[in-house]
């Protein structure tokens, strides 16, 4: 009886019955969908580094490794697996080029490389060790759709040439965010080209379960092996690889869990609606003895209906759609072994989703117990005395929340594209930056140059920055290497969190990461290592930054021995100055130079598509729950104004004259939800995407709105998908008759 009551309710109702089983499908699609992608995202990621057996500690080195101290250091630790020392040959930019591209304006430090020969492998795109013959070379993925290229073609290396012969993932360099990029070569080639670059080291360490690699590096340190470069853990590798992805992911996230509130907020005005068609239905059964409890399951086994419905149809979608975007992660780190555990946690999310909407209706339903027999037979509907907005409000909720989904994704892609975002990533707000790394004097390359820029008449402005290696002490006497980078500070000031860049010689400012991991704040005190022994510093400022781990540090001089690891330098041009030639000019000076702007958009180009296609996406979802909510919603509100609208049509008025004061209200409350999506995008979306950030070292975030997308083609999308939902919605207006109000026909 029960499966013959849901089926004729269902017939007679098969907008409301589709509308709600939509929302559910749109909800479990989207949280499965977000499953899905991030679980492949770590299954691949964690697949490649397993494969590759990616070190647990790498210590970069620009010199000789001292590779018998290396060795007496691995032999005393019980917590090293394995070790070894991978060659990298650094080469100059502006000699290298990819088929028919130059690559003088990347910023990548790119170099060749041999094969591990024990562990961090170079694996082909079948995840395999590649076998390298003379004369070829194996070009990291990620410059394979960068540049279009196909085995085949030729990689130019000043007047060497080699044949391209396939492409290689390397799990430790693979993301643009990590600053190099490793090109393997058959040895016979790498000593060819020896004189062409600067050899560099990697020391890598294989440690085992469970060893501590803090621990590690301070042991390392203490050891007084070789520490000129950055060190990188197998935990940073991974997040590196996960980010680019991983925001799009978080933002496919944000999406599901505002179309979750819009699902549960729209089937819950639905079935309020049911219900007061039904109160005297429901009036009537229970004059005849039915319980409100059995009424209410009747009710609910009809949504268990829609929500298996609705939850296996958004799973077969998430399935579908998934693969466009997850190309970029099986591009760069290949399939993940999906396994049933995915098809479970997917399964999880369904049902999860689909539970919390089924809570939602169950908590609704319990209005049926509360409802006597004679308030269902004899008093008047909650219809009847609800206000005047009826339901015009939840078009203006639901058109602020597809604004809000909108706008965040469009105003990260526009933040994270703009130059301003440098100053979130440690990097000055400069027009051009000059690096100096390829070269044996750094130190004398570095004062050529500036004293080039001393005299250019073309130039503005301009600073000289060093890095070097330090060994610090904290107030607990912890010893630990920082890597500080000294020179003028406030010419091109990076965002400050608290305080201000290092005016005094005994000051310095420290990234959000390396303040939070040292407990240090604003007029905390440490110690450095100088030629005039062990010398205080006070902590006068905390910037973002979310370079070299996100863990360093800025002084405005430090003198000790060690030599500098790099230096940068930023320039601001006149405006007349022809920025192109003067950039090509000082190449030739020994310096990689690029425009800021291009350097964040090759450092962040595979999160921005990512960005890019979430967007794109949520643009589509956002039009499509626009497009059915505000159809439905009209739809509805005609019905329950039938009455009304019959009487109206008798007294004279046109269907063209009703429908207008429909839609009138029906954009009124759109326009509202548009101005506060509008408001609540600017600044909870701010504070959202900020809480993401933060996590990697960018405090202090600020979005850089785009205001022609903000302020003109949002609200215009917008206003196109409101007004093509309302005008359907309105049709019914057209079939309503004069005579219905007299005849009592609803």
């Amino acid at each position: 009886m029960i499966k013959k009551l849901i089926e004729n309710d269902i017939k007679n109702n098969k907008m409301l019955s589709a509308a709600t089983v939509f929302f559910m499908a749109v909800s479990a699609m989207l949280f499965s969908l977000t499953v899905l992608l991030l679980t492949g995202l770590f299954g691949a990621v964690d697949g490649l580094m397993d494969k590759a057996q990616v070190p647990d500690f790498i210590q970069m080195q620009a010199g000789e490794p001292a590779s018998e101290a290396v060795e007496a250091f691995a032999a005393g630790r019980t917590e090293i697996k394995n070790w070894q020392i991978c060659r990298f040959l650094n080469l100059e930019n502006a000699k290298l080029s990819l088929g028919s591209y130059s690559l003088a304006d990347s910023t990548q430090d790119n170099g060749l490389s041999l094969q591990g020969e024990a562990f961090d492998y170079l694996l082909d795109t079948d995840s395999k060790i590649p076998v390298v013959l003379p004369g070829e070379v194996y070009v990291p993925v990620c410059y394979r759709n960068r540049y279009g290229l196909t085995p085949g073609e030729t990689m130019g290396i000043g007047g060497y040439e080699l044949r391209i012969a396939g492409f290689v993932r390397d799990a430790q360099m693979n993301s643009m965010m990590a600053s190099s990029k490793r090109f393997l070569v058959n040895q016979a080639d790498y000593e060819a080209l020896a004189a062409q670059g600067e050899e560099e080291y990697l020391i890598e360490f294989l440690l085992r379960d469970g060893a501590d690699i803090s621990a590690f590096h301070t042991a390392y340190l203490s050891a007084g092996l070789p520490d000129n470069g950055p060190a990188v853990t197998k935990p940073l590798i991974r997040l590196l690889n996960a980010l680019s992805d991983g925001t799009m992911i978080f933002v496919i996230f944000l999406v599901s869990m505002v179309v979750l509130l819009i699902s549960m907020l729209c089937i819950r005005f639905i079935l309020l609606l049911r219900m007061e068609k039904d109160r005297k239905e429901a009036g009537m059964l229970k004059a005849l003895g039915i319980s409100g409890k059995d009424i209410r399951r009747l009710y609910f086994a009809k949504y268990i209906l829609f929500s298996v419905c609705g939850g296996l149809g958004g799973l077969a979608v998430s399935v579908l759609i998934k693969a466009p975007l997850e190309k970029q992660i099986q591009e760069l780190y290949g399939a993940a072994d999906r396994g049933a555990w995915m098809g479970v946690l997917s399964l999880l999310a369904v049902c999860l989703t689909q539970g919390a909407i089924l809570l939602a209706v169950r908590r609704c339903l319990k209005g049926t117990d509360r409802l006597s027999v004679r308030e269902a037979l004899f008093e008047p509907t909650r219809k009847e005395k609800r206000g005047r907005y009826g339901g015009y409000p939840l078009i203006g909720a639901v058109v602020a929340a597809c604004v809000f989904l909108m706008l965040v994704p469009r105003n990260l892609y526009h933040t994270v594209s703009s130059p301003e975002f440098v100053t979130y990533m440690g990097i000055g707000n400069g027009q051009i930056r000059m690096d100096v790394r390829k070269t044996q004097n750094i130190d004398k390359t570095t004062d050529r140059i500036a004293g080039a820029l001393k005299k250019d008449p073309q130039v503005e402005k301009y600073c000289v920055l060093r890095t070097k290696a330090c060994q610090a002490v904290l107030p607990d006497g912890e010893e630990l290497r920082l890597t500080v980078e000294t020179g003028d500070h406030t010419v091109f000031p990076v965002n400050y969190v608290k305080g201000g860049a290092p005016a005094q010689t005994d000051e310095i400012a420290l990234s959000s990461l390396n303040a939070k991991e040292l407990g240090l704040g604003l007029k905390d005190s440490l110690y450095l290592l100088t030629r005039e022994g062990r010398k205080r510093y006070t902590v006068c400022g905390i910037y973002s930054d979310i370079t070299n781990g996100g863990k360093t540090a800025k002084a405005k001089n430090i003198e000790n021995d060690n030599s500098v690891i790099w230096s940068v330098l930023y320039v601001t041009l006149k405006d007349s100055a022809a920025k192109e030639p003067w950039m090509e000019r000082y190449r030739r000076t020994g310096a990689d130079v690029i425009h800021i702007g291009d350097y964040v958009k090759d450092t962040y180009g595979q999160t921005l598509d990512q960005i890019s296609l979430a967007s794109k996406v949520t643009v589509g979802i956002s039009v499509s729950v626009i497009l059915a909510v505000v159809m439905l919603f009209m739809r509805l509100l005609v019905e329950r104004s039938r009455n009304a609208v019959s009487l109206q049509r008798a007294l004279g008025f046109t269907a063209g004259e009703i429908k207008r004061t429909f839609f009138i209200r029906g954009l009124f409350w759109a326009l509202s939800g548009i101005v506060c999506g509008l408001g609540i995008g600017n600044f909870c979306g701010e504070g959202l995407c900020g809480m993401l950030l933060t996590s990697f070292g960018a405090e202090g975030f600020r979005f850089v709105i785009a205001w022609k997308q903000a302020l003109l083609v949002i609200p215009l999308i917008s206003l196109a998908a409101v007004t093509a939902a309302v005008l359907p919605g309105l049709s019914e207006i057209d079939r309503i008759r004069a005579c219905e109000c007299c005849t009592g026909k609803e």
